[in-house]
Parts: structure tokens; sequence; C-alpha cells
């Protein structure tokens, strides 16, 4: 049930379990073993979880570092005291190399010229700048193209100031070609080969996304990347019995109004639903203005008292009308479950996935920031992220 508090007015809301993500995590480190460290993927405010709140309980469970997309994302964390090493795992423009360098963040280097530049910066600091090189194996969007990647590594191994921590490349279909992403690894493990025959050694290699965690072992190396997994999601329908991660997002909303409407009446924008009956129709506080797909349209579904009720008419920027004519008892105020558990039913991020023709990273990234994050431990509430601001 949503804390009442002067942070928020309880319209729509998201509740994040840490003690599910911990959970999470500690299958994760079960499965990959000791030894294998584990860079969290935090990027896009944690896939919507809130980046903060999830980067501190990770860091508690001993997280060794996390991956951002960029240098804002690295900033909000250390700036909120998160102390983990942090990777910026996107390539960033030349004019943010001063400000990464200063602030010990290990960016992404896949441009010769970056890696000059990143060199010069660190020389006149006085300091050693971390990096992750990024090769490209078959993803086909950034980094080195894994053919002619060793001269280019060999030069920045050469550089002063930089120091080549890392070493990685990204799997484009590893949840459903297991094949591809094989032979992706052949070439990276290849490149790696040669690498230390030319006397360049590089302490961290990761490439196994949650979808490869689950499916290639051999992908680990010594550093693995989650993001979905921790967050209670699978990557595909076919891997979802294989670990025991549990729900860290609920997705909530309140019943603002009941009606009750004669047979044949119009409902929402653009008059594309008609009551079938005499229909009671409760109008729910969330639209698409907070992440709530506008393609739910007509068929999708939330839950009120432990029932499914159907959406009705379109989805609108702040108001969803969903049919309760067969719910019981239902009032205004009602709790209105859009992602999670009530009873005996269940609407999962992949379930809207699936209905709205895209996966399921879209729909928990794409909840919006107007819409509160309540962070629950141990069954209570720990913090409230918000427009307002964060409450720790």
């Amino acid at each position: 049930m949503l804390p009442r508090n002067n942070r928020h007015n309880g319209r729509t809301w998201v509740e994040i379990d840490l003690d599910n993500l911990a959970h999470n995590f500690r299958c994760l480190k079960t499965k990959v073993g000791a030894d294998t460290k584990v860079m969290v993927a935090v990027k896009a405010d944690a896939y919507g979880h809130g980046a903060i709140q999830v980067s501190k309980t990770l860091a508690q469970e001993g997280v060794d570092m996390f991956g951002t997309a960029s240098l804002d994302e690295a900033l909000e964390l250390k700036n909120k005291g998160v102390a983990t090493p942090i990777v910026i795992l996107s390539p960033t423009t030349f004019d943010l190399i001063p400000e990464i360098a200063e602030n010990d963040f290990r960016p992404n280097v896949s441009n010769l010229e970056y890696a000059s530049r990143l060199s010069e910066t660190g020389e006149r600091a006085g300091k050693e700048v971390k990096v992750h090189i990024e090769v490209d194996t078959g993803m086909g969007r950034t980094g080195f193209p894994v053919e002619d990647a060793l001269p280019k590594i060999q030069a920045i191994s050469g550089m002063k100031n930089i120091n080549i921590e890392g070493i990685f490349t990204h799997f484009p279909n590893a949840e459903e070609d297991s094949h591809y992403a094989s032979a992706q690894i052949e070439k990276f493990n290849e490149l790696i080969k040669k690498l230390e025959e030319e006397g360049i050694h590089i302490e961290l290699k990761h490439t196994a996304n949650s979808a490869a965690i689950l499916t290639l072992p051999q992908s680990y190396m010594n550093m693995v990347r989650p993001g979905l997994i921790l967050y209670g999601l699978f990557p595909s329908k076919g891997l979802n019995n294989s670990l025991d991660i549990k729900p860290v997002m609920n997705f909530k909303t309140r019943i603002v109004q009941l009606q009750t409407f004669p047979e044949g009446r119009s409902i929402s924008y653009g008059r594309r639903y008609f009551t079938k009956r005499k229909m009671k129709i409760a109008t729910i506080s969330v639209g698409y203005g907070d992440g709530y797909f506008r393609s739910l349209s007509n068929k999708g579904n939330v839950i009120i008292r432990g029932k499914r009720s159907p959406i009705v008419g379109v989805v609108c920027m702040d108001l969803t009308m969903v049919d309760v004519t067969d719910i019981e008892r239902v009032e205004i105020g009602d709790e209105v479950t859009l992602i999670g558990e009530d009873g005996k039913e269940r609407i999962t991020p992949e379930e809207i996935a699936e209905l709205t023709e895209t996966i399921s990273y879209e729909v928990t990234s794409c909840i919006g920031p107007r819409v509160p994050r309540i962070f629950l431990k141990d069954g209570k509430t720990l913090g409230v992220k918000s427009l307002l601001g964060e409450d720790e």
C-alpha cells in the first residue's frame, strides 16, 4: 500500500522492492561464481527503477562496477555518494574528456583520436585514465571492428597516461541465436590471445549480458554485465525458469471516477470504443504522459480488487478508462495494479511488451519522471524519488 507523505500525492506511483533486487543479485553471483566480477547496468535510471537507490543497494551487496550510458548518469551517481567504479559504456564526445578524466570514470574507447585526446588530458592532469575498449564482434554499432582491432589496441597501449583496464563486446541476439553469440565469443577470444602474444594483458574482459549469463557460461570471461535479470525480468520467454529471480517493480495508480453508461456510448478520444451493454467505467489516473503506452488502448488490462479489468477506449495523456462492470464493491480511490500482482492475478512487463510489440526493457524504462518511485526495504519505505527531488 502506498505510504502517504508530503512528497507526492498518490496519483500514480512505482514501488521498487530493494530486498528482491538484493536477492536477484545474490542469485546471479551464485550462478556466475564468486571469482567472476559483476558490472551492473544502471543506465536509463536503472531501466526505470531509480539508479541511485538501486546502485546504493547493490554496492552494499558487493557489486564491482556500474555501467552507465553517459557522463551525466555517471555524475548523478557520484554526486549522490556512489563510490563504486563507473564505466561509461557508450562512446562520448571529445569535449567531455576533461570531466570524465577529472572524475575517474572509465570511458568507452572505440576511436583512436578519442584515445589520443584522453592521453593528452591525463598527461596534463598528471593522472592515469582507466579505459574500457569496445570491440565490435558482430553487433554492427560501436567499437573497433574485431578484424582490425589489434593494431589499434596496440597503439592505445603505448599511449601515455592510459591504462586499458577492460575490453568488451556486445551480443545483439544472445537470447535467440546462441550460435551467432558463440561465434562472437570465438572472435573475441582470438583477439585476446593475439593481444597476450603481443605482451598486452588487459585485466577485465566482459561480454555477457543478461541473456548470455543465462545461456552461455563460456561468455562469462572474468566479469559479466547484467541488467534486466537483476530487475526481475527475463530477456525472452524461454529463459524465464532458469534463475530464481523475483520481480522488483510494481506500477500502480488509483480510480478517480466511476460512471455508468448505457449501451452504445463512446468512450475516450477518437470514439474507438462503444459500450456493449450498460457498463460501469472507471477512470484511472495514469496515461501515456506517465509512460503507460497509448498502444494498450482497447487491449491492455489492469488489476482491481484481485480481478482483471480491460482497458476501454484510447489511453489519454493523464487518464485511462477501464471496464469494472463485473467487479464488486469497486470505489473511487481503489488501488489499481498496472504492473505487479494482486490476489491471484499478475501483469508483467513482458505481458505489456507483447501487447505493444516492444521489449520489457522499454516498458520499465519509459515510465516517466513524474511518476514517483517508492523504495521499499524490509516492508518499509526507505526513500522516495519524485520530481520534487529524492528523499533518502
